[in-house]
């Protein structure tokens, strides 16, 4: 037998109420600004996840809907075993492997595609303290990758990603050279 519920009392809505709402990150930063401004926050913002034994198509179209271009493949507890991006599935590697293996490209899957987590480089939240947009810049620039994820105390708390970086400095980061910060790093950027 479900226990009696009795309605909650209910007010008239006042005027001139704000809505409660997470903080955005601002519109525009700088290389100098802190990093944590170009953060994508995981306690904030939900990440986008997907199983391995899911279609290629299916993660293309969860991207799709969730306005995103990358996929954090879980397994089924939900522990991270790799990285699903829009470019790989977009990419010569479907057409490649269904063409070797003589799959059909609604048969590949996202475990034939992903980048596995032993291949993964992270970036630890430790050092992000006194982090700047450049620093993250530098380091996406180092792994030429579009995103380096972020951990924090054995678990993935978040990532950078270069278009989201890209859209707050109002530029492309991707298609820019980072300017050498020293001699020593002008030296080996010309050898």
């Amino acid at each position: 037998m479900q226990p009696a519920y009795t309605p909650r009392n209910c007010i008239p809505l006042q005027a001139n109420l704000t809505i409660e709402r997470p903080e955005q990150p601002p519109e525009l930063v700088h290389f100098h600004d802190s990093a944590m401004q170009v953060f994508t926050d995981f306690t904030r913002v939900y990440p986008v996840t997907i199983t391995a034994d899911r279609t290629i198509d299916y993660a293309l179209h969860k991207m799709k809907n969730s306005g995103v271009r990358l996929l954090l493949v879980v397994d089924k507890k939900h522990r991270m075993i790799g990285l699903i991006s829009a470019d790989k599935i977009m990419g010569d590697d479907p057409v490649r492997l269904a063409r070797n293996k003589r799959l059909d490209h609604s048969q590949i899957t996202v475990a034939m595609l992903m980048q596995p987590q032993r291949g993964i480089q992270v970036l630890e939240s430790s050092h992000l303290r006194d982090a700047r947009v450049g620093h993250i810049v530098a380091t996406l620039h180092r792994l030429e990758q579009k995103y380096v994820l972020v951990v924090d105390h054995g678990a993935v708390s978040g990532l950078f990603s270069a278009s989201q970086i890209s859209k707050q400095l109002g530029r492309n980061i991707l298609e820019e050279e980072m300017p050498a910060h020293s001699l020593a790093e002008m030296v080996h950027s010309m050898g």
